[in-house]
């Protein structure tokens, strides 16, 4: 990218009109992450109806797991987009320059041992998850094999992150479609034609992961990006680790989080359920991960827009993006949540195709899903925190989320209600979660004068 070009899409960050920027980068986005669910979807569609329920079970129980792999991705990307992006907007090209390679190294590093641990140990993880007979025997198979990627999940989600940060979001659309059509085209191969099994599932995902980190590097190695890149001479960036760690140990928190609370209800659905309900719980997230795709886009979109105009000091334009982005996220997240509520059964049905729901599975998915409306708020908030520096209240809210609210929630009205407890305890929790992160944001609007 030209110094030029680049300078004209921070002057329009910095102080183009935000509707239209919305339209610029969020739909670009909201496509690219209409994809990246796509394929975790797909993922779930080919385990359901190709495999069987006990594939789309062992499956559900492994992705708490992988999701820590990208957690570890967030950590190293999500930190340095925040730098990068608050560094463009100061002019700080010496931080610029540092970026990529301590990116490399990182990724590198932290890849090497997540590989080592995570297939050495792949059956024992999925076995505290809750994975029992033939059920652990698939989630280990899936894992193990998911797990040999890690390195190129890592870099290509790092560079993704800070191609992002660049305000760069088609492009970094186009290699989220380009990844995600590679995985489903794999699927169909591994899976309609080899009958890999689960296995198969996990392969596609590891091929289509290289793909994608293939493309992202050549982005920067090609001198296509605005920061400098030298191959030659990649090296850590000690000083800039506090600053990457600091935002972005939110981003590994949350999957580690949200392991701890899958750890909890997958344990709980095992003692209460069979292995359908756990087959069902994890179709029911996978389809409600739809409606968070126009909140997911529009946050990506936002990240720059927010870092940009703090390290530039526009205190006024980062409220005033937080509010605009906030109502269309709310618009958008209900267009997607109400045919989910109104025909549930329809939707679940592509997952699991010859399960006859009852209406206790509909009663639970409904409930599972009751807050969408008002998520975008809370999801805005966690992007405002970590685009100004402030991963430690986005890490305080996720500790919160997962282990002070959920948790016990969860465990609470599973003892009272039993299955249909954990559903209840779930919203219970998150509605405390949504309140306590609605009075730390106004907190943090009153210190952005």
């Amino acid at each position: 990218m030209t110094l030029q070009k680049q300078s004209q899409i921070t002057n329009e960050i910095l102080q183009g009109n935000l509707i239209r920027l919305i339209f610029k980068l969020s739909v670009p986005s909201i496509l690219g992450i209409l994809m990246l669910s796509l394929n975790t979807f797909i993922d779930a569609l080919f385990a359901g109806r190709f495999i069987g329920e006990t594939a789309l079970a062992g499956i559900s129980i492994a992705l708490p797991l992988t999701s820590l792999v990208n957690g570890f991705a967030l950590l190293i990307g999500v930190g340095s987009a925040s730098v990068l992006s608050r560094a463009i907007g100061s002019g700080d090209t010496k931080t610029q320059s540092k970026i990529f390679g301590n990116l490399i190294i990182m990724s590198l590093a932290i890849s090497f041992f997540i590989t080592i641990i995570g297939y050495n140990f792949g059956r024992e993880f999925i076995g505290f998850m809750g994975g029992r007979g033939e059920v652990a025997l698939e989630g280990t198979k899936y894992f193990k094999t998911y797990i040999l990627g890690s390195t190129f999940l890592i870099l290509g989600v790092g560079c993704s992150q800070v191609i992002n940060s660049e305000g760069q979001v088609r492009l970094n659309t186009i290699f989220n479609w380009i990844f995600v059509i590679s995985n489903i085209l794999l699927n169909y191969i591994f899976i309609s034609v080899f009958h890999w099994g689960t296995q198969g599932i996990a392969f596609a995902t590891v091929v289509a992961m290289l793909i994608s980190s293939i493309l992202n590097l050549a982005y920067f190695i090609a001198g296509k990006s605005s920061i400098p890149v030298n191959v030659k001479k990649l090296a850590i960036a000690v000083d800039l680790i506090p600053a990457i760690l600091s935002v972005g140990m939110s981003s590994l928190f949350y999957p580690v989080m949200i392991l701890v609370q899958e750890f909890v209800i997958f344990n709980l659905i095992s003692y209460y359920g069979i292995d359908s309900d756990i087959a069902f719980f994890g179709a029911s997230v996978k389809l409600s991960s739809f409606t968070f795709i126009p909140v997911i886009g529009l946050a990506n979109a936002l990240q720059p827009i927010i870092g940009m105009n703090y390290g530039a000091n526009n205190n006024n334009r980062v409220k005033e993006s937080y509010l605009i982005f906030a109502v269309n996220g709310t618009i958008l997240s209900i267009i997607m949540w109400l045919p989910l509520q109104l025909e549930p059964s329809t939707f679940l049905g592509l997952i699991l195709p010859e399960v006859n729901f009852t209406q206790d599975n509909i009663l639970d998915f409904r409930i599972l899903n009751i807050l969408t409306p008002i998520w975008p708020l809370a999801y805005f908030s966690n992007t405002l925190f970590l685009s100004i520096g402030k991963g430690n209240i986005a890490l305080l809210a996720m500790f919160l989320k997962s282990i002070v609210f959920n948790v016990p929630m969860i465990i609470l009205f599973s003892n009272i209600m039993g299955l249909r407890g954990i559903y209840i305890g779930t919203i219970f929790a998150d509605f405390l979660f949504m309140l306590v992160v609605f009075i730390l944001t106004i907190l943090e609007f009153k210190k952005l004068i």
